[in-house]
């Protein structure tokens, strides 16, 4: 019998105890579990709000691709726009498409100007070794040997267009009648 008092009595204190933990700490409590259920769908909700907002981009991008045959103006401001913007991915896109456009309308020194004054270095070092290669084409017939040379310089050890970049370089110096220093490239292929 005094077994079954002593755990009535100790059941009692346990449970006296819990309560008093979970008056004193309510608060705590019920935010920790509504901030397990709330989390989850705040995140779902903010990715679901990044992908709509990618979507739209995109879905912008994809209006001044066709506008662009027509509407040329407004293509363009479009294309601006998304160029500008905080997508990699769109303003990457935007950017190339414009340069694009600018060159085969024959207005080299609009895409010149866009490639030096998008100052947006991507993630990537590859897609920053591609725009150096642009402005080099786009300006090719104009550039001054320390340009190119400092354009075609990479720091990257994993040089992916180490053979583009020589082979610019060559035809830089047969362009400009140094035989020479083109020969001295050529060797070190």
């Amino acid at each position: 019998m005094s077994n079954e008092l002593e755990n009535q009595i100790k059941e009692e204190v346990q449970r006296d105890k819990i309560n008093a933990f979970y008056k004193k700490y309510k608060k705590v409590i019920n935010t920790i579990f509504a901030l397990i259920i709330l989390l989850p769908i705040i995140f779902q909700i903010l990715l679901y709000y990044n992908k709509k907002k990618d979507a739209d981009l995109l879905s912008e991008y994809l209006k001044a691709e066709t506008l662009i045959e027509n509407n040329e103006k407004e293509a363009v401001d479009i294309l601006l726009k998304l160029a500008d913007n905080k997508n990699e991915t769109i303003s990457l896109l935007s950017l190339n498409r414009l340069i694009e456009y600018y060159i085969s309308k024959d207005k080299k020194s609009n895409a010149l100007e866009l490639l030096e004054n998008d100052n947006k270095n991507f993630d990537l070092s590859i897609l920053n070794e591609l725009k150096n290669i642009k402005k080099i084409i786009i300006n090719f017939n104009s550039i001054k040997e320390q340009e190119i040379l400092k354009l075609l310089n990479s720091k990257d050890k994993n040089n992916s267009f180490k053979l583009i970049k020589k082979r610019l370089l060559i035809d830089f110096y047969i362009n400009n009648n140094q035989l020479e220093k083109a020969e001295q490239v050529k060797k070190t292929f």
